[in-house]
């Protein structure tokens, strides 16, 4: 894109140079053909001495350059305003049909089970069978309904306010906020952040994107071992280097690489896992507004690895 930018605004410039170059070479042949003179450097000299008009019209290729730099910048920024809209758009026609078909269906199950309920001849143990698949039903109904909330908020946003954020801080905010799901799933949380202990970010959005790993890390737990996550934060250069690591299921990157970051893609054929496929989507379209990059290793069955490289400073 930043190429393509450079190319569109070099492009605007030279026209205008060469456009602007026309004025001075054809005041300077008139002036020189009017005077009976032939068109040569001596000519050129001699006509400046004279006119000087001529000085301010040789000024057209720097003038009509900057002119046409300034446009080629206005032409680009339009156009990427139009591409942005676009994919808007084009996420927000999806969006409305994912609405349309994952909450449907939790609603569907839940207003079934609640037809079953009313049946007085069905015995207490499958009354309570019924109960808890609508507890189900309403989990997942939720989960959906935040996915999409989060999306939402994620489209909207523009430019966030960045400032270095401490990760400590961050993670012990989000062992308060997800203390239910870290208790019940028994997860163990290790952090390091001794070699460095802040990034340059948006404060929303790095809560988002560790809130997002980390609920990942427990929804995808391994059902043999006791889940446990490890975030250690070094500096490399001007960026931080933060390794997000699990000892969960583990995702197949042969056949889910090139998908690992596309919205509504899961990896899980367990639809009991709750989740819509919007998470990972949001973490590395948070982390390239933030200037940085992620990446990821993972080995079925053993857990996965997922390296983000962000800002130290501004």
């Amino acid at each position: 894109m930043q190429k393509k930018a450079l190319t569109v605004r070099a492009k605007y410039t030279l026209g205008g140079v060469i456009f602007g170059l026309s004025f001075p070479v054809f005041s300077q042949l008139m002036d020189c053909w009017l005077n009976g003179m032939d068109f040569s450097l001596k000519s050129i000299l001699i006509i400046h001495q004279n006119n000087v008009i001529h000085y301010v019209v040789d000024t057209a290729p720097l003038v009509l350059g900057m002119a046409g730099f300034l446009l080629g910048v206005t032409h680009q920024k339009k156009n990427d305003i139009n591409q942005r809209l676009s994919g808007i758009n084009e996420s927000l026609d999806t969006l409305t049909y994912k609405i349309t078909h994952d909450l449907r269906g939790p609603a569907l199950n839940i207003k079934n089970l609640s037809e079953i309920l009313k049946t007085s001849s069905i015995p207490e143990s499958k009354k309570r069978e019924v109960i808890d698949k609508v507890h189900e039903s309403v989990d997942t109904w939720l989960q959906t309904f935040e996915d999409f909330m989060s999306l939402l908020k994620h489209e909207k946003s523009g430019d966030l306010e960045k400032k270095e954020c401490s990760l400590e801080e961050a993670i012990e905010n989000l062992k308060q906020v997800l203390a239910h799901d870290i208790e019940e799933s028994g997860v163990k949380i290790n952090t390091d952040f001794t070699e460095i202990s802040s990034v340059y970010a948006s404060e929303v959005y790095l809560n988002s994107i560790l809130k997002n790993l980390i609920t990942n890390a427990i929804k995808y737990a391994h059902p043999d071992r006791q889940p446990e996550i490890n975030i250690k934060a070094v500096p490399k250069g001007s960026q931080v280097q933060l390794v997000f690591s699990d000892n969960g299921s583990g995702i197949d990157l042969a056949t889910y690489g090139d998908k690992l970051f596309t919205l509504f893609e899961r990896f899980s054929s367990n639809s009991r896992i709750p989740g819509s496929g919007i998470g990972l989507y949001l973490v590395k379209e948070q982390i390239e507004k933030n200037n940085g990059t992620i990446e990821v290793q993972s080995i079925p069955n053993e857990g996965t690895i997922f390296t983000i490289h962000l800002p130290i400073t501004a």
